[in-house]
């Protein structure tokens, strides 16, 4: 469990937006607490250079009365310090009644505001030296003008504690935010888990609401819908599937059933055995095609691999499945006729076997009296071809929903007709799955009292 929180995305956005406010909080903190101090250090300066220079003109103006004169000035201002001393030490002027020790701070700092400690009060000043004459002789003094600063030092100690209490909590608060808006953000990768885990085949219509999921989960929310939309569509064609094949595989296997139950209900010559068994080899070539069907249809559905490609002049194909199906068009006087050129790179006979199902196809449901037309077109786009024929009055009311079944295995529009005509239902199927192979696109469309197969192959090269 607690692998699972320290792998967890929410956790590992937390933990890094703590550690980058942290180093936010640390670099502004420091920023703040420096531009503080350089401010009252500026102000105290100021200050102090503004008392120096009133001092240095009293001790030219009079430099033998300048004691009174100085005490006057430095009126209101409880919190300055001045010394003045000799070489010697010896002290002439001095605030508060206390010596200020040179030798504690002279050598700590190279600036000239200097800083030191005196009965847990904090100082900063400056020291210069001045020429003064005293008693009518030329001597140089020195000058200490200080300020009692332990009020500023109170206050950034007071502001630095602030800092990081400040700190702390809203490192605390943006770590209780941070995750709160990742697990919200989330919630749409939750209720991935929740649709997966309840996902079966007979429950696949749950959807992700895009309305309110983040911009950057869309793509993935979108993708996720997708997946569960092909599988809802390839588990409904497989159980349709699977609903057709026992359906289809029942009547012939019925028929062999009955067949030979009522072959052994009484004795019967040889003639009669004989019938039997040629009508049985019928329902065995049929459950041989239906098997050969399916089997290449599973070896399309894992998009074999073409081994035979070679470049095919369509016409040459069109006119020796002409010549093949003369017979059977002329017994419903359907005419056969194809014009335009075309050619293309595939498998020889696999595309004769599409062209096939086409052909019988359209003999087979054509009408009578009627013209087999087939289009052959090239261009820079591709090759285009159109299988055209006249069909009854009962097809020319399908809608475009029904037309697009005829490639789904096993359907058939006349189950009449089935019994009579030869047929597994799934030359349609195998045709989209052989021009599928050879990255070609397959239609059907109605046009007036025609139906037309439309087949868009990719640009020839040479």
């Amino acid at each position: 469990m607690k692998l699972k929180i320290l792998n967890s995305i929410s956790f590992r956005i937390s933990f890094l937006s703590i550690i980058f406010t942290i180093l936010v909080l640390i670099i502004m903190g420091l920023t703040i607490h420096q531009h503080v101090i350089s401010h009252f250090s500026t102000q105290n300066k100021n200050q102090i250079e503004g008392k120096l220079q009133l001092i240095e003109n009293l001790l030219l103006k009079k430099p033998n009365e300048f004691q009174e004169s100085l005490n006057k000035a430095l009126i209101g201002h409880d919190n300055l310090i001045v010394q003045i001393q000799t070489q010697s030490k010896q002290i002439l002027y001095q605030t508060r009644h206390h010596k200020i020790d040179i030798l504690n701070f002279e050598d700590t700092k190279t600036s000239p505001l200097v800083s030191w400690n005196n009965d847990n009060n904090t100082y900063q000043g400056i020291i210069v030296k001045r020429p003064l004459i005293i008693d009518n002789s030329p001597q140089e003094v020195e000058i200490i003008v200080a300020m009692e600063v332990s009020d500023n030092f109170q206050f950034l100690h007071f502001f630095k504690q602030q800092l990081v209490l400040i700190g702390i909590f809203g490192t605390l608060a943006l770590l209780c935010l941070g995750w709160l808006a990742t697990w919200h953000g989330l919630k749409p990768i939750r209720q991935m888990a929740i649709i997966a885990e309840n996902i079966s085949a007979n429950n696949l219509s749950k959807r992700i609401e895009l309305k309110n999921t983040p911009s950057e989960l869309i793509p993935l929310a979108a993708a996720f819908n997708d997946m569960l939309l092909r599988l809802e569509i390839s588990v409904e064609k497989l159980s349709s599937f699977s609903s057709d094949l026992a359906h289809e595989i029942r009547t012939p296997i019925n028929n062999l059933m009955m067949q030979t139950q009522v072959s052994l209900t009484k004795p019967r010559n040889i003639e009669e055995y004989r019938e039997v068994l040629f009508s049985n080899l019928e329902e065995y070539e049929r459950l041989a095609k239906m098997v050969s069907d399916m089997l290449f249809l599973a070896k399309t559905d894992h998009l074999i691999e073409l081994k035979n490609l070679q470049n095919i002049e369509l016409s040459n194909e069109i006119i020796a499945l002409y010549e093949f199906y003369e017979a059977w068009a002329s017994e419903k006087n359907i005419q056969l006729k194809y014009y335009g050129y075309a050619k293309v790179i595939a498998d020889s006979s696999m595309i004769r076997r599409a062209f096939s199902n086409l052909i019988s196809n359209a003999i087979k449901y054509g009408e009578p009296n009627s013209i087999l037309h087939i289009e052959l077109n090239q261009n820079q786009e591709g090759c285009r071809i159109l299988v055209k024929n006249k069909v009854s009055s009962d097809m020319q009311n399908l809608s475009q929903d029904q037309l697009n079944r005829f490639f789904d295995r096993f359907y058939r529009l006349d189950f009449a007709r089935q019994r009579t005509e030869d047929g597994t239902g799934l030359g349609l199927a195998i045709t989209r799955s052989i021009f599928e192979l050879h990255h070609a696109l397959i239609s059907v469309q109605l046009k007036q009292q025609f139906i037309v197969f439309e087949i868009q192959f990719p640009p020839y090269v040479e």
